[in-house]
């Protein structure tokens, strides 16, 4: 009685999982159905079928359940016993045969569900990504470059910064006939730093955010980001105006970064509320793409202490499509 119920709930549990697809909101959409990572191709049923698995001496196959006319399901292997067998998951499988239409996606679908990105290292100073295995190689080598002369400027600016604590250094010791000592090393120790984060990668879109900090002595440092959102079908950057697509959209954002942030300080404070009324929504403003919609983010100090870091606002589509 006991392996009977379990045998039943590996089933119940089995045919949950092979549920026809297509219902649940999608985020790479193939058709009517989800692409998912992993998959191979589709399998549509133009006839009635069965899904079918492996018998416990894997020298026959058992019947798991029936399927109906019109249901697709996501194909993750293939095998080429039996005349051919479909992999859907869970060691399912549905027989190759004229009652079902197999279907590979295509290139752009595949990347669409992203793209593999590599850590490099810039003059052994910086870590930075870059784009591999792109469809067009032209897209790939605009996103590559682009990045890597963000790095090349920020190298610059931290040859620079050495060359101002080194100059800095030798005027205090003209100064005071001595090094700089212990306690005032703070004042002196210049660092710049650059790190990244992969904000978005899917639907043929890839955010990345860049943030480059410098402290020059004081209380602390200070970051800038700059955002970078690219088309992965063309290597063209995607500015926050061509994603609004008009100056009543903008304004809609804007009023609602707004409220957002007056709620943000309702919940933590730190929000200089007398501000929010210059705030800008333009080409200037980093952003970042998320599933249903975009992020927009401030910088230090411009809209919120600096404990608060840079406070970011989620703005779904339909704000302003």
């Amino acid at each position: 009685m006991k392996k009977k119920l379990l045998g039943l709930l590996f089933v119940f549990v089995l045919s949950l999982s092979m549920l026809p697809i297509g219902s649940a909101q999608a985020s790479v959409m193939w058709g009517k159905t989800e692409l998912k990572k992993g998959q191979i191709g589709k399998a549509t049923l133009l006839n009635n079928s069965q899904l079918w698995t492996y018998s416990k001496d894997q020298k026959s196959l058992v019947e798991i359940r029936k399927l109906k006319k019109g249901e697709e399901y996501r194909v993750y292997t293939f095998k080429s016993d039996f005349g051919g067998l479909y992999g859907v998951g869970g060691g399912a499988f549905i027989k190759k045969s004229s009652a079902v239409k197999y279907e590979t996606p295509s290139k752009v679908k595949l990347q669409a569900l992203g793209v593999t990105l590599s850590k490099q290292t810039f003059e052994g100073s910086f870590n930075y990504p870059q784009v591999e295995g792109l469809i067009s190689s032209e897209a790939q080598k605009k996103i590559n470059t682009a990045i890597k002369n963000h790095m090349d400027a920020s190298y610059t600016s931290l040859l620079k910064l050495e060359e101002d604590e080194f100059a800095h250094r030798e005027d205090y010791y003209n100064e005071h006939g001595y090094d700089v000592p212990a306690d005032e090393e703070y004042r002196f120790s210049y660092e710049y730093d650059v790190s990244y984060e992969v904000k978005y990668n899917k639907n043929n879109l890839l955010s990345i955010l860049i943030y480059d900090y410098m402290y020059t002595g004081g209380a602390h440092g200070m970051s800038t980001v700059k955002a970078y959102n690219f088309d992965m079908l063309t290597g063209n950057q995607i500015s926050l105006t061509s994603t609004a697509k008009s100056s009543s959209a903008l304004t809609k954002m804007k009023n609602y970064a707004k409220a957002d942030l007056l709620n943000q300080n309702k919940k933590i404070g730190m929000i200089f509320t007398d501000s929010l009324s210059s705030i800008t929504i333009d080409n200037n403003r980093p952003f970042y793409f998320y599933d249903n919609g975009v992020v927009v983010k401030f910088f230090e100090y411009e809209v919120a202490a600096y404990a608060a870091g840079m406070p970011e606002v989620k703005i779904p589509y339909s704000v302003f499509k």
